[in-house]
């Protein structure tokens, strides 16, 4: 994967991320290596936790996704 495809995946799942009002943009950081992604930063629950990951999987090109969000 190139890494222009990279930072296409990963403007695409902040995008993703930042359309939903489950989640504040400024607080997670999405890093790609090749189609590896993880996820950082904090949510305010599990539930928003599962859902990034799932946004994070929805991307075409992703192959893994780390979930290391935190919540607070």
């Amino acid at each position: 994967m190139s890494d222009v495809d990279a930072e296409l995946i990963s403007d695409d799942i902040t995008h993703a991320l930042g359309h939903s009002w489950f989640f504040d943009p400024q607080t997670i950081t999405v890093r790609i290596n090749g189609g590896a992604v993880t996820l950082l930063g904090t949510v305010r629950s599990e539930r928003e936790r599962k859902m990034a990951a799932a946004a994070a999987w929805a991307e075409p090109g992703v192959t893994d996704v780390d979930n290391e969000l935190v919540v607070v």
